[in-house]
């Protein structure tokens, strides 16, 4: 081969060889093109389809650029209105003003380049919520912050369970506290009213048989209450009283808190087992009637419970002894509720009625 010929040849493989790169890098941009518009679609995709907002501003005039459709339900705003304002003047407008310094403050620390999680309130159509923001910088090729991009939650319901939760639990470290002065009351009070040791036994097993009663349901939810008519039907048939037959109930809706649903539980179970021992569940044809209702006195509502025993003919029950019954309706009653005793002791049968104000015994 001459020299000619292999120029030649050297030539025709040089520009094939750069015809070859041009067609690379070609197909090297579409690739990188479709990449990204693939991308893109993915990233829109999964932003519209997530119940949080996420959102795009530009680091330089702090508008909006992007916003999801989880904007519109978080924010109670068109998005389309969003995007067409100043976007960090009318976010701001939207915080509750006791948080806006700091939520400020926030997404200017993002937009020197430090990634940021702050929470705060928003008023949504009258409705105030709580929100959580991830915030954090996004860079261009030169390191430099070009954008913000930010993550909204809606933590209403969290707060409100988180809320719940801390009251459950100080309600419930109180209830332990007071139950165990509670059951020192008792079994003080009891010693001091029982002739026996068997006397003794029996009574302080039924008292706190029936202020465990009352646990059990306050423990399953403190705040709550207690029915008041599951309460008093409670101890009646913790006496092997029947329903109906030996005892009725009549009076609206109440829930006693905590403290008033004790001190009636047991003065309910003093007057049962009274009954049961002396009274009208000891007796053939013997009945207990239990009623209550709403009544207004000192200027503020009032429950009247008023228990009611018949069949007692011919066997009129007087007091005999100051006993633990006698002390805890007329002492402990008026101590820790307020409240007002009556007691009547008739030819037909024991009467006693209890009176206590209702705004801070009932929920």
């Amino acid at each position: 081969m001459g020299q000619h010929e292999a120029d030649a040849l050297e030539t025709g493989r040089s520009g094939g060889i750069g015809a070859a790169l041009t067609v690379a890098t070609d197909t090297d941009t579409l690739n990188r093109d479709a990449a990204l518009v693939e991308s893109e679609a993915r990233f829109r995709q999964f932003a519209e389809a997530s119940s949080d907002v996420l959102w795009i501003r530009n680091a330089e005039t702090m508008r909006w650029e992007y916003l999801s459709p989880a904007f519109e339900h978080t924010f109670g705003l068109p998005r389309e209105a969003a995007l067409a304002r100043d976007g960090l003047l009318q976010w701001m407008d939207l915080i509750v003003p006791d948080d806006r310094t700091h939520a400020y403050d926030c997404i200017f620390r993002a937009r020197a380049g430090e990634r940021v999680s702050f929470e705060y309130r928003v008023m949504r159509n009258g409705e105030l919520r709580w929100l959580r923001s991830n915030v954090f910088p996004m860079l261009d090729q030169g390191g430099c912050v070009q954008r913000i991009g930010g993550i909204v939650r809606d933590i209403t319901e969290l707060k409100s369970a988180v809320h719940y939760r801390e009251r459950l639990l100080a309600e419930l470290q109180h209830r332990v506290r007071n139950t165990l002065a509670v059951i020192r009351s008792i079994a003080r009070r009891t010693a001091d009213s029982s002739e026996t040791v068997e006397d003794f036994a029996g009574h302080l097993d039924g008292r706190i048989g029936a202020f465990s009663r009352v646990q059990v349901a306050l423990t399953r939810d403190p705040l709550a209450g207690f029915d008041l008519a599951e309460l008093i039907a409670e101890e009646l048939r913790a006496c092997v009283a029947r329903e109906g037959e030996q005892f009725t109930l009549r009076g609206p809706p109440v829930r006693l808190q905590p403290k008033a649903a004790e001190s009636i539980g047991l003065a309910i179970h003093e007057l049962a087992t009274n009954a049961v021992k002396h009274g009208a569940l000891a007796v053939a044809g013997g009945h207990v009637e239990v009623v209550w209702q709403q009544e207004t006195g000192r200027g503020e509502a009032w429950l009247s419970l008023d228990w009611i025993e018949s069949g007692m003919t011919g066997r009129r029950v007087a007091q005999m002894r100051e006993g633990f019954g006698t002390v805890l309706l007329l002492r402990t009653l008026p101590y820790d509720l307020g409240a007002t005793v009556a007691r009547t002791f008739a030819p037909l049968g024991f009467r006693c009625n209890i009176s206590f104000p209702l705004a801070t015994n009932a929920s």
